[in-house]
């Protein structure tokens, strides 16, 4: 089994999920459009913190004609107070495009984020901003700056007209959604039948997201999306899988809520790599464990959070193409290969793409290649090709802590499980090198530990698929001294198994007794407890 970095910090945080205590409570007749009372604080206090730049009463925020102001030297006589009082509640009317600057920010938030509907958008900027302007005048402001969400049925985006505007918004990168109308005509024709349409709805869906997401923002070309060790989603299902594979059904149910907690928290703040974590890994677990129940159970919790915070979206097209597949679990299968796949390519193929994030996506392919089938009875749970991708230290520690090419030569082969015969010496010889750097203060100390859990997790394996069982008890044990929380439990049932098919009952017991007396799975205990009688 491939080592996940151990961490110092608990990746559990008892306190941050007490927010989400009622996620297991929706509604599913709630208001998708309506905003929360929390968002209209939110941005009061936004135009509080920045009354300067957006209090319409201020005539330097906007570039409307100042208003009449009486000279210091002279008092106003009453008619004169009264036009100036009465000036200062005239509305804003943005009439060029720099008019609309000051609340670009304030408007993103709402259009974007928020995913409010215009009228609302409207009502919102005359109350507290005192700006007024017409829906077309917003729409087409919009279209300037580039502000496009994923096509919501009741507000069509940009047409054809506008696309050369679009283009130099975007670089030339525009997302493009078929309208209803035209949809009806071509579908019959493009596809055989309702399967094989929405299983291609899915397969642009990913583009859909990926362009979206950096037209959004083009700082997220830059953006690191392959710290792994620092989003527990995957393990939290993978522990819970396994739990359930040795009958520890009580704790694995425990750890499955958990598990399904934190898909709330990264909807929130969708990313290219919680976007493949919810579409492509997390589905890959369930049905390569043999768990169509909780693959349902799962789609139909992401659909419904999706729909809730977006309306139509990508995640929710590719939930629907899972969904119409869920008899055929080979099809599944072979259809997240085909959607990494694209994952992996149009990333690639996005310029000035963070080269780590190229590096993740192709093997997050890759582990989808290595699949030989879904819940099939051989299948060998400790020879999971995604927990070595979602370890992520392999790409992260390599590029960012050693940038030494005999540590990306090693890693890579361990990521493969294609060992060179000189794998262990050089592996065992560069593990001290480490712990040289260490000492000599050249890695800080926050990344020694994690660096040392990588190459004693590298050096289990290879001993695993040597068969040389004393070697791999000893890198075991000492793997399993440096892990925390989820990482201990899955390096533990890992290492259970292999004592109680390899060496001793004794000490497989043993581990067992402590594992289950982790405090990890106490603090877990207690918080799903605590949500229950919520």
């Amino acid at each position: 089994m491939a080592f996940v970095t151990a961490r110092e910090t608990s990746s559990f945080d008892t306190d941050g999920l007490d927010d989400h205590g009622a996620v297991f409570a929706l509604d599913e007749d709630e208001d998708e459009s309506s905003p929360s009372p929390e968002a209209d604080n939110q941005l009061t206090s936004l135009s509080r913190r920045q009354p300067s730049r957006f209090s319409s009463a201020d005539p330097s925020a906007s570039s409307s004609p100042p208003t009449h102001s009486t000279p210091s030297d002279q008092s106003p006589t009453r008619d004169e107070g009264r036009d100036s009082l009465s000036s200062q509640v005239i509305p804003l009317v943005p009439r060029r495009a720099e008019d609309w600057e000051p609340w670009k920010s304030v408007l993103h938030e709402l259009y974007i984020t928020q995913n409010r509907i215009l009228r609302d958008i409207i009502m919102f900027m005359e109350t507290n901003y005192n700006l007024k302007a017409t829906p077309k005048m917003y729409k087409n402001q919009f279209a300037r700056w580039g502000f496009f969400k994923y096509a919501v049925k009741t507000r069509p985006r940009a047409r054809a007209h506008r696309a050369s505007l679009a283009e130099k918004a975007h670089g030339g990168r525009l997302i493009v959604r078929h309208h209803k109308a035209i949809d009806e005509v071509i579908t019959p024709m493009l596809h055989g039948n309702d399967r094989s349409r929405v299983m291609q709805a899915g397969l642009a869906a990913v583009r859909h997201f990926l362009h979206g997401f950096i037209d959004l923002d083009a700082a997220h070309l830059k953006s690191e999306e392959v710290a792994g060790f620092d989003d527990p989603i995957y393990r939290y299902f993978k522990v819970a899988m396994d739990m359930f594979d040795l009958r520890e059904n009580v704790e694995g149910g425990r750890v499955l809520r958990l598990a399904f907690l934190q898909i709330e928290r990264k909807i929130a703040a969708p990313s290219m790599k919680s976007f493949a974590d919810l579409c492509l890994l997390v589905p890959h677990l369930l049905l390569e464990s043999g768990r169509n129940d909780i693959l349902t159970a799962y789609l139909r919790y992401l659909t419904r959070l999706a729909k809730l915070k977006f309306g139509s979206h990508p995640l929710t097209d590719i939930a629907a193409s899972f969904s119409d597949l869920l008899d055929q679990p080979e099809d599944i299968m072979h259809y997240i290969l085909v959607l990494s796949q694209i994952n992996s390519d149009t990333i690639c193929g996005l310029q000035d793409m963070l080269e780590r994030n190229q590096v993740w996506a192709r093997n997050l392919y890759l582990a989808c290649l290595q699949t030989k089938g879904a819940g099939t009875a051989t299948r060998n749970l400790h020879k999971h090709p995604m927990i070595r991708l979602e370890s992520q230290s392999v790409y992260w520690a390599q590029n960012l802590i050693m940038q030494d090419p005999e540590s990306e030569a090693l890693t890579k082969q361990w990521l493969h499980k294609n060992f060179a015969d000189d794998f262990a010496p050089r592996c065992e010889a560069y593990l001290e090198h480490v712990k040289e750097k260490v000492a000599a203060g050249e890695i800080p100390v926050m990344f020694s530990k994690m660096m040392e859990c990588l190459y004693i997790g590298c050096l289990n394996d290879y001993y695993e698929t040597m068969q040389d069982w004393p070697k791999v008890f000893e890198w075991g044990r000492k793997g399993l001294t440096l892990a925390t929380n989820e990482q201990y439990v899955l390096w533990s049932i890992h290492l259970e198994e292999l004592m109680r098919k390899q060496g001793s009952a004794d000490e497989a017991e043993e581990l067992e007794r402590l594992r289950r007396e982790h405090i990890w799975l106490e603090r877990v205990r207690i918080q799903v407890d605590r949500l229950s009688l919520v």
